[in-house]
Protein backbone atom coordinates (compact mmCIF):
# COMPACT_ATOMS: atom_id res chain seq x y z
CA UNK A 1 0.00 0.00 0.00
CA UNK A 2 2.99 2.12 0.58
CA UNK A 3 4.47 1.73 -2.62
CA UNK A 4 0.88 2.37 -4.35
CA UNK A 5 0.56 5.72 -3.01
CA UNK A 6 4.88 7.21 -3.62
CA UNK A 7 3.61 6.05 -7.28
CA UNK A 8 0.87 8.76 -7.07
CA UNK A 9 2.00 11.48 -4.94
CA UNK A 10 6.30 11.50 -5.94
CA UNK A 11 7.90 10.37 -9.21
CA UNK A 12 7.85 6.84 -9.58
CA UNK A 13 11.56 6.52 -10.66
CA UNK A 14 12.68 7.93 -7.49
CA UNK A 15 10.74 5.81 -5.51
CA UNK A 16 12.03 2.72 -6.94
CA UNK A 17 15.63 3.83 -7.07
CA UNK A 18 15.25 4.80 -3.38
CA UNK A 19 13.44 0.76 -2.95
CA UNK A 20 16.24 -0.72 -5.01
CA UNK A 21 19.11 1.17 -3.29
CA UNK A 22 17.51 0.36 0.62
CA UNK A 23 18.00 -3.46 -0.88
CA UNK A 24 21.01 -2.78 -1.82
CA UNK A 25 22.57 -1.12 1.72
CA UNK A 26 20.61 -3.58 4.04
CA UNK A 27 22.17 -6.74 1.90
CA UNK A 28 25.20 -5.35 1.71
CA UNK A 29 25.53 -3.95 5.13
CA UNK A 30 26.42 -5.68 8.42
CA UNK A 31 23.14 -5.53 9.77
CA UNK A 32 21.82 -8.01 7.28
CA UNK A 33 25.31 -10.32 7.61
CA UNK A 34 25.20 -9.90 11.50
CA UNK A 35 21.84 -10.11 12.12
CA UNK A 36 21.41 -13.99 11.45
CA UNK A 37 24.44 -14.87 14.18
CA UNK A 38 23.66 -12.50 16.35
CA UNK A 39 19.71 -13.46 17.07
CA UNK A 40 21.55 -17.42 16.97
CA UNK A 41 23.70 -16.32 19.82
CA UNK A 42 21.49 -14.24 22.24
CA UNK A 43 18.19 -15.80 21.42
CA UNK A 44 17.06 -12.40 20.54
CA UNK A 45 15.30 -11.81 17.26
CA UNK A 46 14.07 -8.58 17.22
CA UNK A 47 16.95 -6.95 15.00
CA UNK A 48 16.73 -10.28 12.91
CA UNK A 49 12.84 -9.29 12.82
CA UNK A 50 12.84 -5.46 12.39
CA UNK A 51 15.40 -6.43 9.27
CA UNK A 52 13.11 -8.81 7.36
CA UNK A 53 10.07 -6.55 7.79
CA UNK A 54 11.88 -3.99 6.29
CA UNK A 55 13.14 -6.22 3.62
CA UNK A 56 9.86 -7.18 3.10
CA UNK A 57 8.20 -3.69 3.36
CA UNK A 58 10.42 -2.61 0.59
CA UNK A 59 10.17 -5.80 -1.80
CA UNK A 60 6.17 -5.51 -1.69
CA UNK A 61 6.55 -1.81 -2.60
CA UNK A 62 9.05 -2.68 -5.69
CA UNK A 63 6.56 -4.93 -6.44
CA UNK A 64 3.83 -2.25 -6.43
CA UNK A 65 6.02 -0.11 -8.54
CA UNK A 66 6.94 -2.64 -10.91
CA UNK A 67 2.95 -3.54 -11.91
CA UNK A 68 2.09 0.60 -12.17
CA UNK A 69 5.23 1.24 -13.86
CA UNK A 70 3.82 -1.50 -16.29
CA UNK A 71 -0.33 -0.64 -16.38
CA UNK A 72 0.98 3.27 -16.93
CA UNK A 73 3.65 2.25 -19.82
CA UNK A 74 0.99 -0.55 -21.99
CA UNK A 75 -2.13 0.86 -22.36
CA UNK A 76 -5.03 -1.21 -22.16
CA UNK A 77 -4.72 -5.04 -23.04
CA UNK A 78 -0.83 -4.34 -24.29
CA UNK A 79 -0.05 -4.52 -20.46
CA UNK A 80 -1.28 -8.44 -20.32
CA UNK A 81 1.74 -10.09 -22.31
CA UNK A 82 4.09 -8.22 -20.01
CA UNK A 83 3.18 -8.71 -16.48
CA UNK A 84 3.05 -12.66 -17.72
CA UNK A 85 6.27 -12.64 -18.64
CA UNK A 86 7.23 -10.58 -15.52
CA UNK A 87 4.96 -13.84 -13.51
CA UNK A 88 6.86 -16.16 -15.15
CA UNK A 89 9.85 -14.95 -14.89
CA UNK A 90 9.55 -14.30 -11.09
CA UNK A 91 8.57 -18.43 -11.19
CA UNK A 92 11.60 -19.06 -13.04
CA UNK A 93 14.32 -17.45 -10.35
CA UNK A 94 12.16 -18.74 -7.03
CA UNK A 95 13.42 -21.54 -8.48
CA UNK A 96 16.65 -21.30 -9.22
CA UNK A 97 17.58 -19.06 -6.12
CA UNK A 98 17.56 -21.94 -3.82
CA UNK A 99 19.80 -24.35 -6.08
CA UNK A 100 22.27 -21.33 -6.33
CA UNK A 101 22.11 -20.25 -2.62
CA UNK A 102 23.07 -23.83 -2.06
CA UNK A 103 26.06 -23.90 -3.75
CA UNK A 104 26.81 -20.55 -2.11
CA UNK A 105 26.27 -21.88 1.07
CA UNK A 106 29.07 -24.60 0.72
CA UNK A 107 31.45 -21.59 1.02
CA UNK A 108 30.71 -21.87 4.59
CA UNK A 109 30.13 -17.43 5.26
CA UNK A 110 27.35 -15.84 5.41
CA UNK A 111 28.87 -13.01 3.66
CA UNK A 112 28.84 -14.76 0.47
CA UNK A 113 25.42 -14.97 0.42
CA UNK A 114 24.15 -11.80 1.58
CA UNK A 115 26.49 -10.21 -1.53
CA UNK A 116 25.00 -12.00 -3.81
CA UNK A 117 21.62 -11.09 -2.61
CA UNK A 118 23.35 -6.83 -3.06
CA UNK A 119 24.84 -7.49 -6.42
CA UNK A 120 21.70 -8.87 -7.48
CA UNK A 121 19.90 -5.45 -6.99
CA UNK A 122 22.74 -3.75 -9.40
CA UNK A 123 21.47 -4.80 -13.19
CA UNK A 124 17.82 -3.72 -12.11
CA UNK A 125 18.84 -0.28 -10.81
CA UNK A 126 21.32 0.26 -13.35
CA UNK A 127 18.50 -0.81 -16.05
CA UNK A 128 16.16 1.90 -14.33
CA UNK A 129 18.30 4.68 -13.85
CA UNK A 130 18.84 4.37 -18.00
CA UNK A 131 15.27 3.83 -18.64
CA UNK A 132 12.60 6.94 -19.15
CA UNK A 133 10.48 7.15 -16.59
CA UNK A 134 6.10 6.63 -17.43
CA UNK A 135 3.96 9.11 -17.28
CA UNK A 136 1.15 8.77 -14.42
CA UNK A 137 -2.35 9.03 -15.95
CA UNK A 138 -3.63 12.55 -16.02
CA UNK A 139 -7.07 13.65 -15.09
CA UNK A 140 -8.59 16.17 -17.19
CA UNK A 141 -10.47 19.39 -15.14
CA UNK A 142 -14.60 19.18 -15.52
CA UNK A 143 -14.01 22.12 -17.85
CA UNK A 144 -12.58 19.86 -20.63
CA UNK A 145 -15.36 17.57 -20.26
CA UNK A 146 -18.80 16.99 -22.74
CA UNK A 147 -21.14 15.57 -21.46
CA UNK A 148 -24.89 16.03 -19.86
CA UNK A 149 -25.92 16.09 -16.28
CA UNK A 150 -24.38 16.57 -13.52
CA UNK A 151 -20.52 16.58 -14.20
CA UNK A 152 -19.88 15.79 -10.37
CA UNK A 153 -22.14 13.47 -9.84
CA UNK A 154 -21.03 11.45 -13.12
CA UNK A 155 -17.55 11.49 -11.90
CA UNK A 156 -18.60 10.38 -8.69
CA UNK A 157 -20.15 7.42 -9.88
CA UNK A 158 -17.53 6.71 -11.99
CA UNK A 159 -15.01 6.61 -9.30
CA UNK A 160 -17.16 4.99 -7.68
CA UNK A 161 -17.39 2.55 -10.04
CA UNK A 162 -13.90 2.06 -10.34
CA UNK A 163 -13.37 1.37 -6.57
CA UNK A 164 -15.51 -1.08 -7.04
CA UNK A 165 -13.89 -3.13 -9.43
CA UNK A 166 -10.40 -2.38 -7.96
CA UNK A 167 -12.05 -4.40 -4.63
CA UNK A 168 -13.41 -7.35 -7.20
CA UNK A 169 -10.39 -7.70 -9.07
CA UNK A 170 -8.51 -7.50 -5.04
CA UNK A 171 -10.97 -10.59 -4.02
CA UNK A 172 -10.21 -12.30 -6.80
CA UNK A 173 -6.46 -11.84 -6.74
CA UNK A 174 -7.41 -13.29 -3.17
CA UNK A 175 -8.69 -16.59 -4.15
CA UNK A 176 -6.03 -17.39 -7.36
CA UNK A 177 -2.81 -16.47 -4.82
CA UNK A 178 -4.40 -18.31 -2.03
CA UNK A 179 -4.97 -21.68 -4.10
CA UNK A 180 -1.95 -21.15 -5.59
CA UNK A 181 0.20 -20.91 -2.03
CA UNK A 182 -1.96 -23.75 -0.56
CA UNK A 183 -1.67 -26.27 -3.18
CA UNK A 184 2.50 -25.79 -3.07
CA UNK A 185 2.47 -25.19 1.03
CA UNK A 186 0.31 -28.87 1.57
CA UNK A 187 1.33 -30.70 -1.24
CA UNK A 188 3.68 -32.40 1.26
CA UNK A 189 0.76 -33.51 3.68
CA UNK A 190 -1.22 -34.52 1.15
CA UNK A 191 1.44 -36.81 -0.59
CA UNK A 192 2.06 -38.30 2.75
CA UNK A 193 -1.52 -39.03 3.88
CA UNK A 194 -3.49 -39.06 0.76
CA UNK A 195 -1.19 -40.21 -1.30
CA UNK A 196 0.57 -42.19 1.33
CA UNK A 197 3.95 -41.45 -0.41
CA UNK A 198 6.25 -38.62 0.99
CA UNK A 199 8.96 -39.19 -1.47
CA UNK A 200 6.91 -37.87 -4.48
CA UNK A 201 5.96 -34.23 -2.70
CA UNK A 202 9.69 -32.56 -4.07
CA UNK A 203 8.43 -33.91 -7.46
CA UNK A 204 4.82 -32.85 -7.27
CA UNK A 205 5.99 -29.40 -5.81
CA UNK A 206 8.44 -28.84 -8.70
CA UNK A 207 5.43 -29.80 -11.11
CA UNK A 208 3.47 -27.67 -10.02
CA UNK A 209 6.31 -24.53 -9.87
CA UNK A 210 7.38 -25.68 -13.31
CA UNK A 211 3.20 -25.57 -14.77
CA UNK A 212 3.05 -22.27 -13.26
CA UNK A 213 5.95 -20.90 -14.70
CA UNK A 214 5.44 -22.48 -18.47
CA UNK A 215 1.35 -21.05 -17.79
CA UNK A 216 2.53 -17.73 -17.50
CA UNK A 217 5.37 -17.44 -20.23
CA UNK A 218 2.67 -19.11 -22.68
CA UNK A 219 -0.58 -16.15 -21.83
CA UNK A 220 2.33 -14.06 -22.61
CA UNK A 221 2.26 -15.01 -25.88
CA UNK A 222 -1.49 -16.28 -26.94
CA UNK A 223 -3.36 -13.55 -24.74
CA UNK A 224 -2.99 -11.15 -27.32
CA UNK A 225 -5.06 -12.78 -29.86
CA UNK A 226 -8.21 -13.01 -27.40
CA UNK A 227 -10.78 -10.45 -25.49
CA UNK A 228 -9.18 -11.13 -22.16
CA UNK A 229 -12.59 -11.20 -20.32
CA UNK A 230 -13.58 -14.29 -22.39
CA UNK A 231 -9.95 -15.51 -21.70
CA UNK A 232 -10.01 -15.28 -18.37
CA UNK A 233 -13.85 -16.95 -17.66
CA UNK A 234 -12.74 -19.88 -20.04
CA UNK A 235 -9.35 -20.55 -17.95
CA UNK A 236 -10.85 -20.64 -14.68
CA UNK A 237 -13.88 -22.71 -15.84
CA UNK A 238 -10.82 -25.02 -17.25
CA UNK A 239 -9.08 -25.19 -14.26
CA UNK A 240 -12.27 -25.90 -12.46
CA UNK A 241 -13.39 -28.52 -14.65
CA UNK A 242 -9.89 -30.30 -14.27
CA UNK A 243 -9.61 -30.16 -10.41
CA UNK A 244 -13.31 -31.76 -10.25
CA UNK A 245 -12.44 -34.52 -12.78
CA UNK A 246 -9.45 -34.67 -10.08
CA UNK A 247 -11.81 -35.30 -7.13
CA UNK A 248 -13.03 -38.96 -7.50
CA UNK A 249 -9.26 -39.70 -7.96
CA UNK A 250 -6.91 -38.08 -5.38
CA UNK A 251 -5.23 -41.27 -4.33
CA UNK A 252 -3.77 -41.64 -7.89
CA UNK A 253 -0.22 -40.60 -8.23
CA UNK A 254 -1.14 -40.24 -11.75
CA UNK A 255 -4.33 -38.11 -11.63
CA UNK A 256 -2.54 -35.63 -9.22
CA UNK A 257 0.51 -34.96 -11.63
CA UNK A 258 -1.93 -34.44 -14.17
CA UNK A 259 -4.42 -32.37 -12.62
CA UNK A 260 -1.25 -30.35 -11.00
CA UNK A 261 0.09 -30.24 -14.37
CA UNK A 262 -3.56 -28.68 -16.12
CA UNK A 263 -3.67 -26.60 -12.85
CA UNK A 264 -0.58 -24.56 -13.67
CA UNK A 265 -0.62 -24.26 -17.38
CA UNK A 266 -4.81 -22.78 -17.46
CA UNK A 267 -4.51 -21.26 -13.78
CA UNK A 268 -1.06 -19.82 -13.35
CA UNK A 269 -1.44 -16.71 -15.63
CA UNK A 270 -4.83 -15.51 -13.70
CA UNK A 271 -2.91 -13.82 -11.00
CA UNK A 272 -1.69 -11.15 -13.67
CA UNK A 273 -5.47 -11.11 -15.39
CA UNK A 274 -6.52 -8.76 -12.40
CA UNK A 275 -4.39 -5.79 -13.05
CA UNK A 276 -4.87 -6.09 -16.91
CA UNK A 277 -8.88 -6.50 -16.71
CA UNK A 278 -8.50 -3.15 -14.69
CA UNK A 279 -5.84 -1.81 -17.28
CA UNK A 280 -8.23 -2.20 -19.95
CA UNK A 281 -11.45 -0.41 -18.66
CA UNK A 282 -10.13 2.42 -17.03
CA UNK A 283 -6.23 4.21 -16.28
CA UNK A 284 -5.73 2.43 -12.73
CA UNK A 285 -3.97 4.70 -9.89
CA UNK A 286 -0.77 3.04 -8.28
CA UNK A 287 -2.93 3.08 -5.23
CA UNK A 288 -5.87 1.16 -7.41
CA UNK A 289 -3.02 -1.49 -8.59
CA UNK A 290 -1.42 -1.44 -5.05
CA UNK A 291 -4.76 -2.83 -3.50
CA UNK A 292 -5.10 -5.91 -5.89
CA UNK A 293 -1.29 -6.69 -4.92
CA UNK A 294 -2.74 -6.53 -1.46
CA UNK A 295 -5.42 -8.71 -1.90
CA UNK A 296 -2.88 -11.56 -3.54
CA UNK A 297 -0.55 -11.05 -0.74
CA UNK A 298 -3.59 -11.87 2.09
CA UNK A 299 -4.08 -14.79 0.16
CA UNK A 300 -0.83 -16.27 -0.59
CA UNK A 301 -1.01 -15.63 3.47
CA UNK A 302 -4.26 -16.89 4.21
CA UNK A 303 -4.86 -20.00 1.34
CA UNK A 304 -2.02 -22.39 3.28
CA UNK A 305 -3.36 -21.25 6.74
CA UNK A 306 -7.13 -21.91 5.90
CA UNK A 307 -6.79 -25.27 4.22
CA UNK A 308 -4.42 -26.22 6.33
CA UNK A 309 -7.26 -26.09 9.35
CA UNK A 310 -9.62 -28.08 7.09
CA UNK A 311 -7.05 -30.39 6.25
CA UNK A 312 -6.26 -31.08 10.06
CA UNK A 313 -9.97 -31.28 10.80
CA UNK A 314 -11.89 -33.30 7.39
CA UNK A 315 -8.29 -34.89 6.03
CA UNK A 316 -6.17 -34.22 2.80
CA UNK A 317 -9.37 -34.37 0.88
CA UNK A 318 -9.86 -30.73 1.94
CA UNK A 319 -7.18 -29.62 -0.34
CA UNK A 320 -9.13 -30.25 -3.69
CA UNK A 321 -12.14 -29.07 -1.90
CA UNK A 322 -11.11 -25.93 -0.87
CA UNK A 323 -9.25 -24.83 -4.33
CA UNK A 324 -12.40 -25.83 -6.23
CA UNK A 325 -14.69 -23.79 -3.98
CA UNK A 326 -12.27 -20.73 -4.79
CA UNK A 327 -12.28 -21.33 -8.62
CA UNK A 328 -16.32 -21.86 -8.46
CA UNK A 329 -16.42 -18.49 -6.00
CA UNK A 330 -14.62 -16.34 -9.22
CA UNK A 331 -16.38 -18.50 -12.12
CA UNK A 332 -19.83 -16.95 -10.57
CA UNK A 333 -18.09 -13.62 -10.00
CA UNK A 334 -17.63 -13.51 -13.42
CA UNK A 335 -21.10 -14.81 -14.48
CA UNK A 336 -22.59 -11.95 -12.31
CA UNK A 337 -19.78 -9.48 -13.49
CA UNK A 338 -21.24 -10.20 -17.16
CA UNK A 339 -25.02 -9.73 -16.40
CA UNK A 340 -23.62 -6.11 -15.07
CA UNK A 341 -21.68 -5.64 -18.11
CA UNK A 342 -24.67 -6.34 -20.36
CA UNK A 343 -27.03 -4.13 -18.59
CA UNK A 344 -24.86 -1.30 -18.87
CA UNK A 345 -24.19 -1.89 -22.37
CA UNK A 346 -27.88 -2.12 -23.21
CA UNK A 347 -28.49 1.52 -20.98
CA UNK A 348 -30.45 -0.40 -18.61
CA UNK A 349 -28.94 0.72 -15.57
CA UNK A 350 -26.37 3.91 -16.74
CA UNK A 351 -26.33 6.08 -19.49
CA UNK A 352 -23.34 8.34 -20.83
CA UNK A 353 -20.75 8.82 -17.48
CA UNK A 354 -17.67 10.76 -17.25
CA UNK A 355 -15.03 7.65 -16.74
CA UNK A 356 -10.97 7.46 -17.78
CA UNK A 357 -9.84 6.38 -21.25
CA UNK A 358 -6.22 6.30 -22.31
CA UNK A 359 -5.19 8.11 -18.89
CA UNK A 360 -7.73 11.14 -19.33
CA UNK A 361 -11.21 11.63 -18.08
CA UNK A 362 -13.76 11.44 -20.96
CA UNK A 363 -17.10 10.32 -21.68
CA UNK A 364 -18.35 6.27 -22.69
CA UNK A 365 -21.24 5.22 -22.65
Amino acid sequence: MLGGWLCDVCPIKVAMSCCIGSTLVMEGSALSVLSVPFAAATGNAWILSANFFLLGCVGSALVSFTVSAACWSFPGKEVGPVLATCNGAFGMTSAALPLIFKLLHWQGKAVVEYSFVAACSLPPLAFLLASQAPTRPVEKSLEEIESEGDQDAALHRVRIQQWVAVIAAAVAQFLFSGANSALLSWIVLYSADELEDRSVAPFLVSLLQGSLMLGSFGASRYQRYFALWNLARFQVFAVLSGLLLWLPFTKSIFATVCALAWYGLAGGPLVTYCSTLLNQHCSPSGLQLAVINVGGNFGASAGPFIVGILMIKSGPSALPLTVSYAFLAALLGFGVASIERRWAESGELMGPAVGWVDGRCGTWQ
